[in-house]
């Protein structure tokens, strides 16, 4: 890395990664066709398409890979162990939490992502949880579908708010835990929806508040709506647990549209079977996929478990969209051929990479 004359640290510039022995054009292997399908790449290569790839499958599926593209499907160290002409981990995603980035700089392996590119389709989906919780939409949809009870009681606000009437945008005061590029979107949307205040939740723990942050816990007792947009790091493993949910206000409606295990899903199935929030709508599980008996919050109600209330989830589809799928095409099409031509300097994709030249360049 070289230094230029404002005293900024720049890279240097390189020439492209020399294939591996045996080798005349990059091998790519794509674990996870099944999301969407790939731009087409300007640069010499063969691929293997697998549409969906279990855990177990991933260690032989890429042991002859340069280059591996995954979105969620978690490649282990021990996976790369068995993938020894490995160069380039790209990741057809803005997450990149279950990466093991010290292994891949120690290994040389260059990772890359997809920064940003699924913003406002995820800022939007949380509107779309947030009205559709709010206002019991599901709830009521099946009542009118499969009973005559509107017919018979004429209303149904009694039935399906016990509590009384539900809170409208001008009451609401949005706590958001997470302020990177999605949370300051979800910020900009609720004020232009008129909400009454948002609050910025500073890190669980710190000891100072940054100006124009809340302190974490004054944020989960003050907030009737909650925005989860932060990493999975950690640090924030069951950052919102039976704690934090005894503190909210029996009228606290918690949306996680980041990652599955920073809402401990016992304590939040717990909170809502006993009535003590509002209500919860997550887009993201622990252990994906889910379905009936995988998870407390999807009980497996033909075997007797008890249901959980006031829930809607999800399969992780905030990100779908048409223009996130361009943008995802795109920028992982332009860092693989910036990794392949040796342009990692490149301006233009610098925010993809995450670790390169045995460095670790970005954690999330």
């Amino acid at each position: 890395m070289a230094t230029n004359t404002n005293g900024e640290q720049e890279w240097s510039l390189q020439t492209p990664p020399p294939l591996p022995p045996g080798y005349e054009k990059h091998h790519i292997v794509f674990l996870e066709a099944v999301h969407l399908p790939l731009a087409e790449l300007p640069f010499p290569h063969t691929i293997d398409i697998h549409q969906h790839t279990t855990a177990d499958q991933i260690a032989e599926r890429i042991k002859n890979a340069t280059i591996v593209i995954s979105n969620v499907a978690d490649v282990k160290p021990s996976d790369m162990d068995n993938a020894p002409h490995l160069q380039l981990l790209a990741i057809l995603a803005t997450g990149m939490g279950w990466v093991d980035k010290p292994y891949c700089a120690k290994r040389g392996i260059t990772v890359v992502n997809a920064p940003s590119a699924n913003i406002p389709a995820v800022s939007e989906h949380f509107l779309g949880l947030y009205f559709a919780s709010r206002k019991r939409i599901g709830v009521v949809d099946e009542i009118v579908h499969t009973s005559d009870e509107w017919v018979k009681t004429n209303s149904l606000t009694k039935r399906v708010w016990p509590e009384g009437p539900p809170l409208g945008c001008s009451e609401e005061t949005l706590g958001i835990v997470g302020y990177g590029a999605l949370g300051k979107r979800v910020e900009g949307l609720c004020h232009a929806l008129g909400f009454k205040e948002v609050l910025i939740a500073e890190r669980k723990g710190a000891k100072e508040i940054r100006e124009g942050r809340v302190g974490f816990e004054e944020l989960i007792r003050r907030c009737t709506t909650f925005c989860i947009v932060c990493p999975r790091e950690p640090d924030t493993i069951d950052l919102i647990g039976e704690e934090e949910l005894k503190m909210m206000r029996s009228d606290a409606l918690l949306i996680n549209i980041a990652r599955g295990g920073i809402v401990n899903e016992a304590a939040l199935a717990k909170a809502l079977k006993e009535g003590r929030i509002f209500g919860a709508a997550t887009d993201v599980l622990d252990n994906e996929p889910g379905g009936p008996g995988t998870t407390p919050l999807l009980p497996d109600v033909e075997k007797g478990e008890e249901e959980v209330p006031n829930l809607i989830v999800t399969s992780h589809v905030a990100w779908f969209s048409q223009s996130t799928i361009a943008k995802l095409q795109g920028i992982n099409r332009d860092a693989m051929t910036a990794f392949v031509e040796g342009r990692m300097y490149d301006p233009s994709v610098r925010a993809c990479v995450a670790v390169h030249d045995g460095k670790i360049w970005k954690q999330t």
